[in-house]
């Protein structure tokens, strides 16, 4: 009858504990001293003018031994009472009128034997008057059922109360794990828009200058395909690692470069105590396909591009910048950046960011402000 005979309701299987476990489930020692203390208590208050004739009268003792009878026969009647009704309300129905119905005949039931042992135990071993015995039997009944009937409905109010509290707590936290599950899907949908762009477009690349100059276009296409080779087994990874995206950068831009020659050059700035940082994988290669769609590309002359990190405070920016023409071939539309927004607010919320502004260069710079991870929680 306290929470232990709760089944919270996100529970799963069966309960293999043997049936008299289940049943007397709740029934602890600290129940027992519970009850054991207010039976004494009862007893002692009942039996307190007693005690001031005993003092009195010097019979101090025979006080004591009434009093300790009176507990052992008030326990003994206690006890069955409590039995059958966990017993009740731990295996019998758990919802509605039946559970009603049923910790109502525990009640009934157990008071009556209660009361009747009480009867037989006052009367033993002299035959009762059926009068004085029936009239007694009713009194304790009725006594008995009440102050049980009362009990248990407290009981049962405390046991709604858990009930209702497990379940609000375990609605909790399925939201939580299927807003978890739900971003993480999101995120795979806005890296798998993400790859097939950047792949299609250095594959068409690749196919463009292979037939303008075979020779070029075949080392290009080893360089995709070492490339590949690198980034495939990880591309589908929720978390990088700084130093890993740095290689595969530096492995993208010597692809474009062998494609665009002496229009492109770059550097890529990364302290090596960054490098184990994580990173959401891609992400920073987009910027850079970016760099050189929007800001090279359109260029008569190229440019330049620089990729670098820094550590300022509790935050983390990587920053892209390029010298090609800035903003004004339309920087910043496509779907890769979109993406690369979408996937930092999922992943981080309003921890992250990604700002896009010209530079004292001509060009662009984009930049992707992170949490800075603790050394010692990154993964």
């Amino acid at each position: 009858m306290n929470d232990a005979t709760v089944r919270a309701p996100a529970a799963a299987g069966v309960d293999a504990r043997p049936s008299w476990r289940r049943a007397l489930s709740g029934i602890t020692p600290q129940v027992i001293g519970i009850i054991a203390a207010l039976i004494f208590i009862r007893c002692v208050a009942a039996s307190v003018e007693l005690l001031v004739v005993a003092v009195h009268q010097n019979t101090l003792g025979l006080w004591i031994e009434d009093l300790f009878g009176g507990f052992v026969n008030l326990a003994t009647m206690t006890a069955p009472i409590l039995v059958i009704i966990v017993a009740t309300a731990n295996l019998g129905p758990r919802h509605g009128t039946t559970r009603i119905a049923a910790l109502t005949v525990a009640v009934v039931v157990s008071t009556g034997l209660s009361a009747l042992f009480r009867v037989v135990q006052r009367f033993w071993p002299e035959a009762p008057d059926w009068s004085d015995g029936s009239d007694m039997f009713a009194y304790l009944w009725i006594r008995y059922a009440i102050l049980a009937g009362m009990l248990t409905v407290v009981a049962e109010l405390y046991r709604r109360e858990l009930e209702s509290v497990a379940g609000t707590h375990q609605a909790e936290l399925d939201i939580v794990a299927f807003e978890r599950e739900l971003t993480a899907a999101q995120l795979q949908v806005l890296q798998a828009q993400i790859e097939p762009h950047f792949l299609f477009n250095t594959l068409a690349n690749v196919r463009r200058l292979y037939d303008e100059d075979h020779a070029a276009g075949r080392a290009m296409l080893d360089n995709l395909m070492r490339y590949l080779e690198i980034a495939l087994p990880r591309m589908r990874d929720r978390e990088s690692r700084l130093a890993h995206e740095s290689e595969l950068i530096e492995a993208f831009l010597h692809i474009h470069r062998i494609r665009m020659g002496q229009r492109l050059s770059f550097t890529v700035d990364i302290a090596p105590e960054l490098g184990d940082h994580p990173v959401p994988p891609m992400m920073l290669l987009t910027l850079v396909e970016n760099a050189i769609k929007h800001g090279i590309n359109p260029s008569p002359d190229g440019g330049r591009i620089r990729v670098s990190a820094r550590a300022t405070g509790d935050r983390l920016e990587l920053l892209v910048a390029d010298t090609g023409v800035g903003f004004a071939s339309g920087s910043g539309t496509g779907t890769g950046l979109a993406n690369v927004s979408g996937r930092l607010a999922s992943q981080f919320g309003d921890r992250a960011s990604l700002a896009l502004e010209n530079n004292e260069l001509g060009g662009a710079t984009a930049t992707i402000t992170l949490p800075l991870a603790p050394l010692g929680v990154r993964q």
